[in-house]
Formats: structure tokens, sequence, C-alpha cells
């Protein structure tokens, strides 16, 4: 039975986050998920590729971002390729390469969990992004080769770890996992997704029992959120009362130790006029 809903909130463990619809959905069943098929005769044409690619794109950066926010994770590496080691340009093999060293790094460390994704860079290159956690390798400050002062970015110092030796690395402390969550995933794009040395080959490498928010789809009566400010807000111009009328609007809450929403003030709001919806409904930029 289909579910009718008007919030969807995502429940993680030290924080809610809420979005508001202006308008009710509709959630399908299980069965009814996913791209209709066409029939055999019907060609796919360049549009339903791309709306599809976008589809799967948003998806996949909604899963990391997830991931992200509901584990503990504590370091952000990015990790290169040296094409004298391994060919940088072959994503099976940088792919194997890496599994190899995750592999490896949890025989000398013990369990940790993980989430990397490949990034490829305009001239064909791959390289790698990720975040681990409650994994402690030998960590050395980074250092300028020119000057030999420290290596800071925004006011973060930069570190480099022995235990990667295909390439170049560097390795800094996770302060906000929301900010880890949006650089990780902001190449992912329907482009990213027609890369063809990533055509059926998993993207990303994640270790296993990662936890995952539970997520409710929900009627919200319209004063339930009144004690909060919204931190971004998408919609239109009525163009017979010629004021902003909101079609999704975003609520970051924390949960207090008892377990109640709270709000920190100083909250800003972030409007935005309505644009190109995304496959699901929602704008491809939140």
């Amino acid at each position: 039975m289909s579910h009718i809903y008007n919030a969807k909130i995502e429940v993680f463990d030290d924080k809610i986050i809420v979005t508001k619809y202006g308008n009710y959905k509709v959630k399908p069943r299980k069965t009814e998920l996913g791209s209709p098929k066409l029939d055999n005769e019907e060609k796919e044409t360049k549009e339903q590729r791309e709306k599809k690619l976008s589809r799967q794109a948003f998806r996949m950066k909604r899963k990391i971002k997830n991931y992200i926010l509901a584990n503990d994770f504590d370091l952000f590496w990015t990790l290169t390729l040296d094409d004298s080691k391994v060919n940088a340009y072959d994503f099976q093999l940088a792919r194997k390469e890496l599994q190899k060293w995750l592999k490896y790094q949890r025989e000398k460390y013990g369990r940790f969990d993980y989430l990397f994704l490949p990034e490829a860079h305009k001239s064909g290159r791959f390289h790698f992004h990720g975040v681990t956690g409650q994994m402690f390798p030998i960590l050395t400050e980074a250092r300028s080769a020119k000057t030999g002062r420290l290596l800071k970015k925004k006011g973060l110092q930069i570190y480099n770890a022995e235990n990667w030796s295909n390439g170049f690395n560097t390795v800094s402390k996770i302060v906000s996992k929301d900010k880890a969550s949006n650089y990780i995933t902001k190449y992912i794009t329907k482009d990213f997704m027609q890369i063809p040395r990533l055509y059926k080959q998993p993207s990303y490498l994640v270790s296993r029992g990662l936890k995952s928010p539970n997520i409710l789809y929900e009627i919200l009566n319209e004063t339930k959120l009144d004690e909060f400010v919204p931190s971004f807000v998408v919609g239109e111009v009525d163009s017979d009362s010629n004021k902003f009328k909101p079609n999704i609007s975003i609520f970051y809450l924390n949960l207090d130790k008892n377990g109640n929403p709270c709000q920190e003030k100083g909250i800003e709001t972030f409007l935005k006029l309505k644009q190109e919806k995304s496959p699901d409904g929602n704008q491809d930029s939140l």
C-alpha cells in the first residue's frame, strides 16, 4: 500500500534532519520503486538516460552522506597513484590496489570503519578520497617542500601517513562530518556515473556493518516545526500573491541529552528559488 507523507525525517544518534515538503507526496511500494522499464522495441532516449543517471547520482550522494553522518569517522584521506607503481588510468587496477591496502591495514591495525570514493581527473587519472574511523596510523605533520613550513588548510593541520606507498597522500582530522560529507560527494554527478571504467564496478568501497539513519515518512502539521528555523528553503514566488511559497524546507536539529530535538541559536536560512527538480522530486543541489 502506498504511503502519503509531507515530511522525510532522518534520525541519527545526535541529530535529526527534517525535510518538509509544501505538498503531500506518495511513497510507492517497494515493487513500484525504480525506473519504468522500456518495451523491448523502445530505445532509451538521451533525455531518459540523463534522468536515470541523475537519479542514480542523487541517491548515491544521499547514501554516502548518511553513512558519514551516522558513523564515527575521524580521519579524511586523499590517496593519489604514482604511475610508476600503479596505472592511475586503469580504474579496475587502481581499485584492486586500494582493496589490498585496506585489507592489509585491517590485518595491521585491527577492524576499522572506512568509506572510499574514486575521483576522476579531467585527464582520466583516478585518485581516491575517503574517511576512516577507529584506525590509528602513524601520521607526520606535512610541510612545504620549498619553505619547510607546516601545511594547513583553513587552519587545520595536514598530515602524511607512512602506510600508503602507491603514491602521495594527505590526511586531516575531521572536525565537521557535514563538511566532510559535502566534500566527498561533490563530484558525484551524472557525468561521474558515466565513467566507462566504473561500468558494472562498485563505485565506492565501504566496510561492512556501517550504521545508517532511521528514515521515517510522516505527516507533520503546520505548527509542528514552528519553534525551529529551517536552514534551507527552496520555493517559488506565487504569481497571484507575489509571496514566496516554500516547496522544500530542511531543518537540521540536534538532540539534547533527553533525546528531544533542539536547535542552536543564530541559524541563518538560505533561500533559493525553485529550479530544476531532481528525479525524485527534490532539488539536486540539496
